[in-house]
């Protein structure tokens, strides 16, 4: 290969920001990467695609079709410049003023990788592309949709899972992998359905429930009434809203002190919060006082923390007619006060006994305690000791008895001979839709309040946060629950098998790498070892190296993935019992700082930026061992910590690296808080 690269002297900055930009539009559908399963910090496609390809192709390579094969095919910066003028001058330049689709939708074709391959002496299927970090996997799915050979590594057994979810099955299997996930989800919720029963109370016909509302509750150490807690009471962005009924019994210490709800229209109605800056204050016209803090974080380790329904949220069928005199119906989103039978809380709690001591002999349910760290001394503070505690009764009953289904579906198919490579990944793909369910469905979801429209996953932040009022989703709602679920799932399946073989998909042909001129590349690698001991690797043996690193501080990776890890194991580590067998994830060796791993020495924070360092350098070494001599290697960095910057531009130097190009790119959401 040529000594200077193409990634030296040029890359289109604009248009990538703008693609990127463009990549992650709301009220677009994200890619399917991105939406299989959460993961944290994904690099957009189109940045990733261009940082393989011009890592690779000599610097004087043709810039047209450059961009072409990155699916640039158009001037996004001319277009953006319209958008932008047209938007001050309240216009509309229509669905897609672009004139093509977004950039990642394109997979390259026959002259895209014909292109490719002209620049190489050996075939493009020979050229190895190394990422040791790949997380959520963005680069390695472009490596190997460029036609060359993918090698992917994370130390994390989630991301692992996911990588093999994203490169590895839809690669191997292709249309064959829907069939057989659609054939074994229908297979589960035939089996789930009547185990359900009883769990949620029945709702009249023509009405969809969208989620149960619940309050966290106190005692008022003054007047012993049950408090909700809620910072507002605000439902929905047109002004519905709860207006708190509170019920004095007969005074302050006498029992039945609880509060009714009432729903209202106007935001003027609501009643105010009843929590603010930790502190609680108390609803009751003859109490008011204020629940300190430390009462209520007491309360809840001590277990008298509760739970109450205060609104439920559904969708009702309604008919009108139109002009012409036709009789239509439309589905109108509601909310109504919590009826008598919609708390069944006692009733579910019996339910959830009876099965816990065989659960617990087959640990069917998390048992593991949340560890302290950085990011995990919320759930602790509010009496949540153990992963189960992030689920209410009623959750962690659906959640339960998903295993239990999981897990007999398995063994069927073990003891019948039936479990193929192609039925292994139908299984890890349910993994992953049960893990939708739980990353919207616990204690820590909430209904979003700013667009009324639905319930926000738990990781809408990367820590986390205690919630006083969570939303809880009904599994086997129609549209809703595991129906959502499966079929999320099944669409990333649909769509990444397209993106990988799109010939299959369109009927035009065998797939991607179906043409004899075009070579197929090996199948992609998947491992899950530390990026610095990649044993599995030759010296020399790898062209380039494309990674996006673990980001310093900012985001800790192995605690917020237990969350789904102490689920998983449980269910895809009985298909694929390698990257399950440890109790928790590995923090030990995890290149992050994490000042909690040093929490009881002093300088904690000092420590953690040096442990990092040293742990990147180490990561780069072996970057360096296995790289050819002529190789390259691309970072994808984004923070805004100079700390960060320098830990890796030392670790790089260290590990004698030259850095001969960077490139400032834009390729951050323009929408997510954080980011903003």
């Amino acid at each position: 290969m040529a000594d200077r690269r193409l990634i030296e002297e040029w890359l289109p900055l604009a248009a990538l920001g703008i693609e990127s930009t463009r990549e992650r539009t709301p009220m677009t559908p994200f890619p399917a990467p991105n939406r299989l399963h959460v993961w944290w910090a994904r690099r957009p496609l189109v940045a990733s695609r261009a940082a393989v390809l011009a890592s690779l192709l000599p610097a004087d390579a043709d810039r047209q079709s450059f961009l072409h094969a990155l699916g640039i095919h158009g001037d996004p910066v001319q277009t953006r410049a319209r958008l932008d003028r047209a938007k001050r001058e309240k216009k509309n330049l229509g669905p897609n003023p672009y004139g093509y689709k977004r950039a990642f939708s394109h997979t390259p074709d026959h002259d895209d990788t014909a292109w490719i391959r002209s620049h190489f002496a050996t075939d493009s299927a020979e050229i190895v592309v190394l990422d040791p970090t790949a997380g959520g996997g963005s680069i390695p799915f472009e490596i190997g949709r460029l036609g060359f050979h993918a090698i992917a590594n994370d130390l994390n057994p989630v991301a692992s899972l996911i990588l093999k979810a994203t490169i590895e099955w839809p690669r191997n299997a292709g249309t064959a992998l829907l069939t057989e996930f659609e054939e074994l989800a229908s297979r589960f919720v035939e089996l789930a359905e009547p185990r359900y029963r009883g769990i949620f109370p029945k709702e009249p016909p023509d009405t969809l429930v969208l989620g149960y509302l619940w309050a966290r509750t106190v005692e008022c150490p003054h007047c012993a009434g049950v408090v909700p807690l809620s910072p507002n009471w605000r439902l929905a962005p047109d002004g519905a809203g709860i207006r708190l009924l509170p019920d004095t019994a007969e005074g302050p210490e006498s029992e039945g002190r609880q509060c009714r709800f009432e729903i209202v229209e106007a935001a003027a109605e609501q009643s105010e919060g009843t929590v603010a800056r930790g502190d609680g204050r108390c609803p009751f016209p003859d109490c008011g006082r204020v629940i300190g803090g430390g009462e209520i974080k007491q309360q809840a380790q001590a277990g008298k923390m509760g739970d109450q329904l205060f609104a439920v949220v559904f969708k009702e069928k309604e008919e009108y007619r139109t002009k012409g005199g036709h009789l239509r119906h439309k589905w109108v989103r509601r909310f109504r006060p919590p009826r008598p039978d919609d708390d069944n809380s006692k009733e579910v709690r019996a339910r959830l006994a009876e099965k816990m001591d065989d659960w617990a002999a087959l640990d069917t349910v998390p048992n593991e305690p949340i560890p302290d760290g950085n990011k995990t001394k919320e759930p602790q503070r509010y009496g949540m000791p153990f992963w189960r505690d992030l689920f209410s009764s009623r959750q962690l009953l659906c959640h339960g008895t998903s295993v239990e289904v999981f897990r007999e579906l398995l063994d069927a198919d073990r003891d019948a001979g039936n479990l193929t490579e192609v039925r292994r990944a139908a299984f890890g793909y349910l993994a992953l839709a049960l893990d939708k369910c739980l990353d919207y469905n616990n204690r820590c979801s909430y209904w979003d309040t700013i667009t009324g429209r639905g319930v926000r996953h738990i990781f809408n932040r990367h820590d986390f946060s205690f919630v006083w009022s969570y939303a809880e989703m009904a599994p086997l709602v129609a549209g809703l629950g595991y129906d959502w679920a499966i079929r999320q799932v099944a669409k990333c399946v649909e769509e990444l098998t397209a993106m990988v073989h799109p010939k299959i998909v369109t009927g035009e042909g065998e797939g991607l790498f179906s043409d004899p001129e075009v070579p197929s590349p090996p199948a992609p690698v998947v491992t899950c070892v530390p990026g610095a001991t990649l044993d599995h690797l030759d010296d020399a043996s790898v062209d380039a190296v494309i990674m996006d690193p673990p980001y310093y501080d900012n985001v800790m990776y192995a605690e917020l993935s237990d969350f789904f890890y102490v689920w998983l194991k449980r269910t895809a580590g009985r298909v694929f019992p390698e990257l399950f067998r440890r109790r928790l994830t590995d923090k030990k060796n995890e290149a992050v700082a994490n000042p909690a791993q040093f929490s009881e020495q002093k300088g904690a924070k000092a420590l953690a930026g040096w442990e990092y360092r040293t742990r990147m350098a180490a990561i780069f070494a072996e970057c360096r061992r296995v790289l050819k001599p002529d190789g390259v290697m691309t970072l994808m960095f984004t923070h805004k910590a100079t700390g960060a910057w320098d830990a890796v531009a030392t670790g790089l130097l260290d590990s004698g690296f030259s850095v001969t190009a960077s490139w400032p790119v834009s390729t951050e959401s323009e929408g997510g808080l954080h980011i903003k």
